[in-house]
């Protein structure tokens, strides 16, 4: 394999990875081990058969059998190596849990104070290795190596690899949510595109009305913003005023919204279970679904929406404005459902907004529940949080597994690629996907992190 200058543990994880994937060595990333606390950076249940050690004269073969351990780290003191040679021997090898241990590092030379200990570890099934020396393994295959095949792109497999994954990072960081109108609908409050029809009659427009949104949409260029200023524009008002905040308020509670749902059950039951790690909620929604849910699974929370502090309760930050349906007894906040709000919020990098979902991504693992993942600015915010995190994808989304090819030749095929290449893409902001079904899919799968 190629050596690259590789920089941190995260791109040595990478590295490693690829490395298992183009010899078939089957692997879990993160697992928990049964026995202790401690969570395998990468665990082969099946070893690794027929590998050839190299050493520094030439390669010696070793039956290095299943399971296998692989911890990485970027720099090693006596110390690291003596805490894991005590995890193998006394905790790991015992329990039959993994046969060998692999300590691979990120720096090119082992401090020579070390090299002493290494020889007689090697006996004991325990390896300390730099990142070279690991891509220099020699792994007799009895298949030819494949290379990879975007048709055999598996999203289900993927997905409960990636639910475990987030459910290990869960285990003691802390983190944030990210609601979009997925979460609400599920509580039967209008989609963004309900919400703007509703909007619209209230316009009072004689010459277009409600069963024109769909040409309405196309004539504003298929951008929601801009259709957003075009209503408002329609509705005579100014987007500050008490009449369009009053027409929100009334579309956007106009049907019959039930306040709860199977989904934001199960969020409010991870947040009780993790409460120590829990830090907030970001919701780019105007309504108060969300303090309900909480509010009567015993949970103190407060919304936050640019105008008011932080109380001592567990935050939810509305960044494109709350519209609570008790609209009377709170400052009224300016929705961000039209273009001109739009730039106006965005256009400030300092807007408080933006500062508070900065610090979310930078400080937290995020989960997305209920987004698209289309709006420019937040895609931006990634882009700026994963280049502050040294490359690190650390946050989670939940989103519909892509089945826009329909009726056509290898149509299956066709919608595994486009979802492999969407997962590269979000690898990049700093996502991992988590792929569903469907919608009602989603409160088993929020309930599998806890």
């Amino acid at each position: 394999m190629k050596m690259m200058n590789y920089r941190n543990e995260s791109e040595v994880m990478y590295a490693i990875r690829k490395f298992l994937d183009e010899h078939q060595i089957p692997f879990n990333v993160e697992k928990k081990s049964q026995y202790t606390n401690y969570i395998y950076d990468f665990y082969l249940p099946e070893g690794l058969k027929n590998a050839k050690l190299p050493l520094e004269k030439g390669y010696v073969k070793y039956k290095i059998g299943g399971p296998v351990a692989i911890e990485v780290k970027g720099r090693l003191l006596f110390d690291t190596i003596q805490r894991y040679v005590t995890l193998f021997t006394e905790e790991l090898a015992p329990q039959k849990e993994v046969s060998s241990f692999f300590l691979v590092y990120v720096e090119e030379k082992l401090p020579s104070i070390l090299k002493y200990h290494l020889g007689k570890l090697k006996e004991k099934g325990f390896y300390v290795l730099s990142l070279s020396q690991f891509l220099d393994l020699q792994i007799d295959t009895v298949n030819p190596k494949k290379e990879f095949n975007a048709d055999e792109y598996d999203w289900i497999k993927d997905r409960d690899k990636t639910l475990e994954i987030a459910k290990a990072s869960l285990q003691d960081k802390d983190f944030s949510f990210f609601f979009g109108a997925g979460v609400s609908m599920s509580a039967n409050l209008p989609s963004w595109w309900k919400l703007l029809e509703g909007l619209v009659d209230k316009s009072k427009q004689k010459q277009l009305d409600k069963t024109d949104i769909d040409q309405l949409q196309q004539a504003c260029y298929d951008s929601s913003i801009v259709l957003g200023r075009f209503i408002r524009m329609m509705m005579d008002t100014k987007s500050d005023g008490d009449d369009y905040y009053n027409a929100v308020h009334d579309a956007l509670y106009a049907g019959n919204a039930s306040y709860s749902s199977p989904l934001i059950t199960e969020i409010c039951n991870l947040i009780l279970a993790k409460r120590q790690f829990a830090k907030s909620i970001i919701t780019y929604n105007f309504d108060d679904v969300m303090e309900r849910a909480l509010k009567g699974a015993g949970i103190n929370n407060y919304p936050i929406f640019g105008m008011n502090q932080p109380q001592q309760a567990f935050p939810i930050y509305h960044v494109h404005g709350f519209i609570p349906y008790n609209n009377s007894q709170i400052i009224k906040s300016v929705p961000i459902l039209s273009e001109e709000e739009y730039h106006r919020v965005y256009a400030n990098s300092y807007n408080w907004s933006n500062v508070e979902q900065i610090h979310a991504l930078s400080r937290t693992t995020c989960i997305f529940i209920g987004l698209s993942m289309t709006d420019p600015n937040l895609r931006r915010l990634l882009d700026i949080a994963i280049r502050d995190s040294e490359n690190e994808a650390r946050h989670f989304v939940f989103l519909p597994h892509i089945t826009n090819f329909k009726n056509v030749k290898n149509a299956d095929k066709k919608n595994n690629e486009a979802m492999r290449i969407h997962k590269e893409i979000f690898l990049e902001l700093g996502l991992r996907v988590i792929w569903y079904t469907d919608h009602n899919e989603l409160p088993n799968l929020v309930a599998n992190l806890k």
